[in-house]
């Protein structure tokens, strides 16, 4: 969260914090899902928006919360090692918050860019390509998938299946 203003684990290009803003406004909606007080967001519709890790080395990048501040909108989030895009991916937003889970590793800078094209207002009172982003979570262990226990068993047992049949063919 950004209850503290903006991480020093971080510098950042485009990107300011603010409070309650609007009744309706994503800024408000990511404050009520995430239960916050400041939200990071792109002031005067700054774009691209980076949060570049301050030292050396790299973080992983978990999971956000983000919304569209004043209507609906597509942005691009990318993750960059060294200046170059190692994933990237389009992300439509709305007022709505939603919670985001990406589980990119090894990155030294989260950039976020809005898309020209496509943007409507749907919040009275407000306007503009703005987004409202919170929670952001960084360097958790990325979970691997794990096979079920019940899907382990099935497996096993086609294993000993097969066996019998690999045997009652043989003789």
């Amino acid at each position: 969260g950004f209850e503290g203003g903006l991480d020093p684990i971080f510098t950042y290009t485009g990107i300011e914090t603010t409070g309650p803003v609007n009744t309706g406004s994503g800024y408000d909606n990511v404050l009520a899902f995430t239960g916050s007080t400041l939200v990071a967001f792109n002031p005067f519709q700054a774009s691209p928006s980076t949060f570049d890790l301050a030292g050396p080395g790299t973080f992983d990048l978990n999971s956000f919360v983000i919304a569209g501040a004043w209507g609906n909108q597509t942005l691009t989030i990318e993750g960059l090692l060294n200046s170059t895009t190692i994933f990237s991916t389009p992300l439509p937003v709305t007022p709505a918050a939603q919670l985001v889970t990406l589980n990119w590793s090894a990155i030294d800078a989260l950039r976020i860019t809005i898309d020209p094209n496509g943007y409507t207002d749907t919040v009275n009172g407000g306007g503009g390509q703005h987004w409202a982003l919170d929670n952001m979570v960084i360097n958790q262990p990325i979970a691997q998938a794990v096979p079920e226990p019940g899907a382990m068993a099935l497996f096993g047992i086609g294993l000993v299946g097969l066996g019998f049949a690999r045997r009652r063919k043989a003789a």
